[in-house]
């Protein structure tokens, strides 16, 4: 059956809580968080730090699975994070995720980590979590990595999921992970062409990849208010997107400071930016209309081979319960009934 799950907003804490818990009380089948220093917006940049959220959420919740989306092995080294991950699989009766990708830089730049050779550190950092929860003793050593005669207590075997929609992180997953969570914004051909790759080379190495979906979602009873809603975020998150030049006109000039610095001067550039998009450039990359449209978008990817969405409603605060309210009881209601 299909599964649906959220991640939840970068705050208020409160709203977070009630998210979560909703979530676990109306069918929904996992919930996410991000995991960033910054949260990405045009004012408020907040952003709790997410294995200690998750850990409350295991303790208020009892069916959701719970993960991040995504962590990285540079913020933290790749055995906190296993512990991290077994800490919170134990706590929350085994529905932990850990979800992995190579980095953004705004989580890493202005704090002076290094943005470099990230796939290849993803690479090596999924290794040794994996081998720390899985193995008595682990002795690896990488380009950036190492341990020697290593382990945690306790072990658990936590599902991974890795994001990405590069050709290394796709067999990075095949390889070494349980789960492939890539963005929307692919399209569900392309993600169909994909997932079965990853999954013949999975299969070489004995692995079955779960296939998942991360998508940005606005859902309205009214088509042209869902449309009113997106446009403005949907054009901004374009602009920070490392796949941009795939989908922006030449002449659209996007510094690389956007894609790792929040401030009020490079918000207001953002948006100078952003009024010379098209909308009609970039909505393929987002899901958004009425019940009945969101469904249409969901059923692509499901007859490509998706089988968990993780959606991200693209609205504020106040908006949040409402959407997945709706999202609830028509989206999941659809797909619970067929």
């Amino acid at each position: 059956m299909l599964k649906i799950g959220i991640q939840l907003p970068h705050d208020p804490h409160e709203l977070i809580i009630k998210s979560a818990v909703f979530a676990d009380r109306n069918g929904f089948d996992s919930v996410f968080t991000p995991d960033h220093l910054v949260g990405i917006g045009i004012k408020n940049w907040s952003s709790y730090e997410a294995f200690t959220l998750l850990g409350v959420l295991a303790k208020l919740t009892t069916k959701v699975k719970l993960g991040t989306c995504v962590s990285d092995v540079i913020r933290r080294h790749p055995a906190v994070l296993a512990q991290f991950a077994v800490t919170l699989h134990d706590f929350s009766s085994g529905r932990a995720v850990l979800g992995l990708g190579a980095g953004e830089g705004m989580n890493l730049v202005p704090y002076g980590m290094d943005n470099s050779y990230l796939a290849s550190k993803l690479e090596e950092g999924v290794r040794i979590v994996r081998g720390l929860m899985e193995n008595e003793k682990l002795t690896f050593k990488g380009r950036f990595f190492e341990v020697d005669n290593a382990f945690i207590m306790p072990r658990r075997k936590v599902p991974i999921w890795i994001a990405g929609n590069s050709p290394r992180t796709m067999e990075i997953t095949a390889k070494y992970a349980d789960g492939w969570i890539p963005t929307a914004g692919m399209g569900a051909k392309r993600y169909g062409e994909h997932l079965r790759r990853i999954r013949n080379l999975a299969e070489k190495f004995g692995r079955r990849i779960e296939a998942g979906v991360f998508g940005y979602v606005v859902v309205d009873n009214d088509y042209e208010s869902a449309v009113r809603r997106i446009e403005l975020p949907a054009k901004l998150l374009s602009i920070m997107s490392p796949a941009r030049k795939q989908f922006l006109k030449e002449e659209i000039d996007v510094p690389d400071l956007l894609s790792f610095t929040f401030d009020e001067d490079t918000v207001k550039k953002a948006l100078e930016i952003a009024s010379k998009i098209d909308f009609d450039e970039v909505k393929h990359r987002f899901i958004f209309g009425t019940p009945e449209d969101v469904i249409e978008k969901l059923d692509e990817f499901r007859k490509a081979g998706a089988e968990h969405f993780v959606l991200t409603p693209l609205v504020r605060d106040r908006e949040y319960i409402p959407t997945i309210k709706l999202i609830a009881e028509k989206v999941l209601g659809y797909f619970r009934e067929s």
